[in-house]
């Protein structure tokens, strides 16, 4: 079968960039059966690095576009939710044409719900399967973040959610197979738009099932460390590394060795003001592994964002212990059997504190965490299940 891999963005299987880590273990995998081309947008200087890696395969098409070309999109399709709009794209639509022409396009697999305004192409190509994989539920990020905003900000986002509502339901119902990554948002799906036969896959983590069966390195853990992992551009993230600072300094008093790394791509300037003596920002590193060999811990104080959060999983793959909120354990352990689950600030630190202070119990919860992970999130059952909807 050939194949198009339709995304909003790069996709790769380097660990900082955790969405397109599963992209590319999908592409990687049904590469294996089938010929699969890729239609991609370019968004970010990161996506320039892996498509300048990608520049002499002729499978890899993409569009570039930046800060003022999606402003231009948002201004011409009022009707559309910002966040969809933004990839809204004439190019990429002529791109996508020529290349189901061209090179017989039997099936497109699109990646998020801003992919799913693509599906116009069937109009044209009736014989087209057009599935579609939601890593998050848009609507649900959104509905949290109406919670938390008030003022002007609060009528901005309301508006948004009305018409992410409407598309986000219109391309859910519409894919030929629709995909998720835990079945809380297969459960969300069928609540809000109705859809009953959503597939669940496991994401991709960015750690290989026959690393997961040897032991990984844990031997070069600094005492008193803690890491925060995320793309720092994005509200959720920088919103959740600046509570960690703050967190951090009521730790501080108690375990004086504390070190902290909040390790990511764009962090804002005021994220940068934060470093001092303890509190490290790094920006973009090459291997976030070797920050989570480090710590001791990985806290992720959460409040905003939706869908697995493929950091804890990485985390607990790795054999680091994770501390989060229940919206950081969303699909993953939201019982608190291995993620140690924290709201306020005060648990947060109190948390962060016993297990510093306790080195037999965070022994024990490396290996718990690397032996869940394991069990529930292999990658093999989604190799299983791709095969189940392209065939061999």
């Amino acid at each position: 079968m050939n194949i198009l891999h339709i995304s909003p963005y790069f996709p790769a299987l380097e660990a900082n960039h955790a969405g397109g880590v599963c992209m590319g273990k999908q592409i990687e995998t049904l590469q294996k059966q089938h010929q699969v081309y890729v239609l991609t947008f370019v968004a970010s200087e990161f996506d320039e690095r892996l498509k300048a890696a990608r520049r002499n395969d002729f499978h890899y098409q993409s569009v570039k576009i930046n800060q003022w070309t999606k402003l231009i999109h948002v201004a011409l399709e009022p009707w559309m939710p910002n966040y969809f709009a933004a990839r809204s794209s004439l190019r990429f639509s002529i791109r996508l044409i020529w290349m189901v022409k061209i090179y017989h396009i039997q099936a497109i697999h699109g990646e998020y719900a801003s992919m799913g305004q693509y599906m116009w192409i069937k109009r044209l190509y009736p014989h087209l399967q057009f599935n579609m994989t939601e890593h998050d539920m848009t609507a649900q990020s959104y509905e949290r973040k109406l919670r938390d905003s008030s003022g002007w900000k609060k009528y901005y986002i309301r508006y948004q959610l009305e018409r992410i509502l409407k598309k986000e339901k219109k391309y859910c119902t519409m894919a030929d197979c629709l995909f998720t990554f835990n079945q809380k948002d297969r459960y969300l799906i069928e609540k809000k738009y109705g859809r009953k036969d959503c597939k669940v896959l496991n994401p991709y983590y960015g750690i290989n099932d026959d690393i997961l069966e040897g032991t990984i390195e844990t031997d070069r853990k600094e005492y008193a460390s803690i890491c925060f992992l995320g793309q720092m551009g994005r509200d959720e993230n920088y919103l959740a590394a600046m509570r960690l600072i703050r967190i951090a300094g009521i730790v501080k008093e108690q375990i004086p060795e504390l070190t902290v790394y909040i390790v990511g791509n764009e962090p804002p300037e005021e994220l940068r003001k934060q470093e001092n003596e303890y509190i490290h920002v790094t920006g973009f590193v090459d291997d976030v592994d070797e920050y989570l060999k480090r710590a001791q811990l990985a806290v992720f104080p959460l409040e905003l964002g939706a869908g697995i959060k493929l950091k804890v999983l990485r985390s607990m793959a790795m054999g680091t212990p994770v501390i989060t909120t229940m919206v950081g354990a969303e699909g993953i352990d939201e019982n608190g059997e291995v993620v140690e689950l924290a709201e306020t600030d005060d648990e947060f630190a109190v948390r962060i504190t016993a297990y510093l202070d306790n080195p037999q119990m965070l022994r024990e919860r490396e290996e718990k965490s690397r032996q869940y992970v394991k069990d529930h999130f292999g990658w093999k059952i989604s190799e299983k299940l791709l095969e189940e909807i392209y065939g061999k």
